[in-house]
Formats: C-alpha cells, sequence, structure tokens
C-alpha cells in the first residue's frame, strides 16, 4: 500500500475543511456556527495583554465581566476561563486541594487526573467501579458503593466523571449526599456536560450538586477547541486559591480567541435549539434501532447511570459481527467521521449546528454496514484491578526504562497506560502491570484501536532494584 502523501497542518485542515464531511465529533460548533461570532476577523481578533485588553490571571475589563456570566449561567460561585482545555481543569481541581486532603478517585477518571495526582503528591485512594461483561464497560458509581468507599477510606475529597464519554450521567445529587455527609468535597470531571444548564431536555448540571466542577466548552458548544472551563461552588476550597493554581499552570498569554470563544458560547448556548436538536436525534434513533445488528445504549444498560446525555449517540454494532473500528472505518470511506470508536460502539456528538443533511447521510452509511462472524467477547475495555505497589507521584518521578509491553508483567509504570479515546487508563503509575491487562490492550491495538503511553511497543517503567 503506497503512503499517504504528507500535508502541511494548513494543507491537512483546509483539504478537510472543503471536503463537505459531516461531522459527529467535537468541536460542537462543527465548523458552521461560528461565522457570526468570528466572520473574518480572526487574525484581528488574536491578541495579548495590553493596556485596553485585559489580564486572564488579574482580570479587571471584560475577562472579569465573561466570567461573571459564566458563574451565573452555571450556578457557580466563581467561575474562571481555561485555555488549555479540560486537561488544566482537572489538574487545578486537584491542585487546589491542600496536601492535608485525601482523594478518593474513581478508577474511570480521564488520564489527566491521573497526571494531575502525580504532579500534587496528594494521598490518593482509587475506587473502581463495578466491570459490566456483556457490554464491556465500566458502570457508574452508586452512591451506596461511594458511603462505603468514604467509610472505609476517610477520603476528604472525591473526583468523578459524570456524564462519560458515552453520555452516561452518575446521580450527582445522591453522590453529593452522601460525600458532603462524610464532610467531604465533591469534584466532579463534567467535561462533556457544558450543554446541561441550558435547556430542561438535557440531564441535571453539575452546579446544584458539586463543590468544582469543570466543563470543556469546546467539545459540544460553540467554542474554539481546547476552551474550557472551571467552577467554584460554596465549599471550603475559596476562588482565590483556585485562581492562584491557575496561574501557577496556565500560560502567561492565553488565547484572546479562546476566551472569546467562550464567552460567544454562553450567549449562543442559551438561545440554541436544544428542544428541537433532541427531538431529531430521537427520531433518528428510532430509525437506527430498526436496523438488523444495530442497537443503541441507554442509561438503562448501565448500572449507577441515571441519565444519558440525548445528544450523545452511542450505536453497538457487535449484532453484525464487526467492531466498532470496522464500522467507523466504513463511516469514513462514505466521508463521515465521529467522535470515537470501541471495541463494538460508535459514539457521536450531535449539536445544534449539525447540518440536518447529514443525519440522513449517517443513516444510509449505517444500512450498508458490513456483516462479519466475529463473537462479542474479551475485546472491549477490561476489568481493572487495582495492584498499586507505590504511589503515583513516586512512580511518575522515579528513574525509568523503556521495555517492550508485552515483557512488563509484573513491572510499574511510570506512566498512565490506556485506551484512547475514552482516555481510561488501564494501568496507572504506581500500580503492578498484569498479565490479562497486556493481551487485551494488545488484542484492543490489533483490532485497531488506539493505546496510550506506549510508543512502538514499548512501555516506560520503574527501575528495578540491584
Amino acid at each position: 500500500m503506497a503512503d499517504k502523501p504528507k500535508l502541511t497542518l494548513p494543507e491537512m485542515l483546509g483539504a478537510y475543511g472543503d471536503s463537505g464531511a459531516a461531522r459527529f465529533h467535537m468541536p460542537g460548533h462543527k465548523g458552521r456556527g461560528m461565522t457570526p461570532f468570528l466572520g473574518e476577523e480572526l487574525g484581528r481578533w488574536d491578541v495579548t495583554e495590553i493596556s485596553c485588553t485585559d489580564n486572564l490571571h488579574d482580570p479587571q475589563g471584560a475577562i472579569l465581566e465573561g466570567q461573571k456570566r459564566l458563574a451565573a449561567a452555571y450556578g457557580a460561585e466563581a467561575s474562571f476561563y481555561v485555555v488549555n482545555g479540560g486537561t488544566a481543569a482537572i489538574h487545578a481541581m486537584i491542585l487546589s486541594l491542600g496536601r492535608e486532603e485525601k482523594l478518593l478517585l474513581s478508577r474511570d477518571c480521564h488520564k489527566s487526573a491521573i497526571g494531575a495526582v502525580a504532579l500534587s503528591g496528594i494521598e490518593t485512594v482509587f475506587m473502581t467501579p463495578r466491570y459490566h461483561p456483556e457490554l464491556e464497560l465500566l458502570e457508574l458509581i452508586t452512591p451506596a458503593e461511594l458511603d462505603a468507599a468514604l467509610e472505609e477510606t476517610g477520603a476528604t475529597a472525591v473526583l468523578v466523571t459524570s456524564p462519560n464519554y458515552y453520555g452516561l450521567c452518575a446521580d450527582l445529587p445522591g453522590l453529593a449526599a452522601v460525600v458532603h455527609s462524610h464532610g467531604a468535597l465533591l469534584l466532579v470531571d463534567g467535561a462533556h456536560g457544558a450543554h446541561f444548564p441550558f435547556s430542561k431536555a438535557l440531564p441535571e448540571a453539575c452546579g446544584e450538586s458539586a463543590d468544582l466542577w469543570c466543563h470543556s466548552q469546546h467539545k459540544t458548544l460553540n467554542a474554539l477547541t481546547q476552551s474550557a472551563s472551571l467552577h467554584v461552588g460554596k465549599c471550603r476550597i475559596k476562588p482565590e486559591k483556585v485562581a492562584e493554581v491557575l496561574a501557577l499552570i496556565e500560560t502567561t498569554s492565553p488565547s484572546f480567541l479562546l476566551m472569546a470563544s467562550l464567552d460567544y458560547a454562553t450567549y449562543t448556548a442559551g438561545r440554541q435549539d436544544w428542544e428541537g436538536l433532541c427531538r431529531r436525534v430521537e427520531a433518528l434513533e428510532r430509525k437506527i434501532s430498526c436496523l438488523p445488528g444495530l442497537s443503541l445504549l441507554s442509561e438503562r444498560d448501565c448500572r449507577g447511570a441515571v441519565e444519558k446525555d440525548p445528544t450523545r449517540l452511542v450505536i453497538d454494532v457487535s449484532g453484525r459481527g464487526i467492531t466498532g473500528y470496522e464500522a467507523q472505518a466504513h463511516l469514513e470511506q462514505q466521508n463521515i467521521y465521529i467522535e470515537m470508536a470501541d471495541a463494538w460502539r460508535l459514539v457521536l456528538i450531535l449539536s445544534p449546528e449539525d447540518d440536518p443533511k447529514w443525519y440522513e447521510r449517517l443513516y444510509q452509511a449505517l444500512l450498508t454496514l458490513p456483516y462479519g462472524r466475529l463473537i462479542r467477547r474479551g475485546l472491549g475495555l477490561p476489568q481493572i484491578a487495582d495492584r498499586m505497589a507505590v504511589s503515583v507521584r513516586e512512580a511518575t518521578f522515579a528513574k525509568s526504562a523503556l521495555i517492550p509491553l508485552k515483557q512488563a508483567q509484573d513491572r510499574i509504570p511510570a506512566r498512565a497506560v490506556g485506551i484512547y479515546p475514552p482516555g481510561i487508563a488501564l494501568f496507572v503509575p504506581g500500580e503492578r502491570i498484569s498479565r490479562e491487562g497486556i493481551d487485551a490492550l494488545l488484542s484492543i491495538e490489533q483490532a485497531g484501536g488506539h493505546i496510550f503511553g506506549v510508543r512502538n511497543g514499548m512501555v516506560s517503567v520503574m527501575e528495578e532494584e540491584g
């Protein structure tokens, strides 16, 4: 097979922009919703901190007012623009906790939370959600499970993810009641739920339950990629502390385009037709559910989930005997690009900025999905087992060596290793690598999935003493 021609970044972006692709993936503006905002002003708006603008880390003018509007929209005591995506927001949440705190971290967290634990050195206990063997998915943490974990660990802060990459939402009010009954803080990675506060047709927002929470507006709203936000509720972590941490980890030259897009996203989100979108998606789901071999993921399928984001379309293709990766390739051959595939599913992000014609294109492409002979078992996200040997921070900053993943059984990784997307770590720094996990990762990679934390088959592990 001939190598694909190497394109420069502008050539690549230009080619895709001109292709007319149906974009069922982030960012939420889909290449369509930003025109009234940016138009031809892109270069003119890309400025820095000068006397007539403002300073992200000491806002006095337009940025300050924009963050106030953000807080009002999300029900926060204070809100902050974040220009390095949800990763920086998650880092700031964890780094805002004092070293005297003890963090209970759910293992379905994004890999950025593992990095924040390494940077902060905070004492961390991991909580592994139950594994659904038929779905081959981690389920969501329930209030009862969280209560037991807090009783056992004495943790003073908890970080959960809701919604997850599949749009499944945890019982945040129930989790909050449990966490607060223990005198602890509830932190929520709500990266995929930035649109929730803007319509009653969408799931409950984080602001009613969380103490600290973050969103990635670029995933579902009219915001530029990397645009995110961090919110503080009424809790013992003060906004001033969060502002200090953000100043430590963010650039001193933040993009005004990103910050302006956050303001624009807040403005337009309340004016977009989310109810109409939900009706269109529901009609599309009814059509897809009638296709042989295809099914749709629902909150009823997954323990701990109380709602599902109606704008997140999750199609299980295993009934056709093919993997999600094969189905994704089939769609891409017809110029349809989705957010992600896993072993058995397609995940599509839909927004009010979608071209309605894309839905029929998608349906016609799904009509022609091929049939295979795969039997669904043992290829999805594998069960995660806690095998901690040293702390995350110790393993991350220890002397390390690169060895083949195939030979890494019982070694201690120095970097998180897992499947991306969704970015969940199968092995975190500090725990021993299992043979079952190695085999699962290699099987997923062979099937077409992508593994993070492994390069050219090599994984970074702590050097062995002696």
